[in-house]
């Protein structure tokens, strides 16, 4: 059964665990095999919360009322992945993620450096969180392409 505290909210394309794309993919909503809305609960709901505020433009729903929702990471799109860059990340990330009620607090922030070859252009942040619930902690990795 799903944790109340993490509340519902409708199931996105491609905000799933281990399915986060880059923050300017479209996504949509899924659709059951019955032809209903699809939903998503528990710790995946807050999993795809805290990937759509992390992919979200901070201001880009100021129209909406919510002129603080959303991160400053596309800031970083099209900056070398360095050190600075990456330290830049992580205070884009726990900025963001402490304005989601159900996160008591990040507890890590991870950003690799590139590597060799192949994603030289991909930023991946692992953020570990502890939910407010007291459950155990939640950890994504979430990949940032310029």
């Amino acid at each position: 059964m799903a944790d109340d505290s993490f509340l519902t909210d409708l199931r996105l394309t491609r905000r799933s665990f281990d399915q986060q794309v880059s923050n300017r993919q479209e996504v949509d909503l899924t659709v059951t095999a019955g032809g209903d809305v699809g939903l998503v609960s528990g710790r995946e709901n807050l999993a795809q919360a805290m990937v759509n505020r992390l992919f979200t433009r901070q201001g880009e729903l100021s129209r909406l009322g919510h002129a603080g929702y959303g991160s400053r990471l596309h800031l970083l799109v099209g900056e070398l992945n360095n050190a600075r860059t990456r330290g830049l990340a992580e205070i884009y990330v726990r900025e963001c993620l402490a304005q989601e009620r159900r996160i008591e607090k990040v507890t890590r922030v991870k950003t690799e450096p590139p590597s060799r070859g192949v994603d030289r252009d991909t930023l991946y942040i692992t953020v570990t969180v502890k939910p407010v619930n007291g459950s155990r902690p939640l950890t994504l990795t979430i990949p940032v392409r310029g």
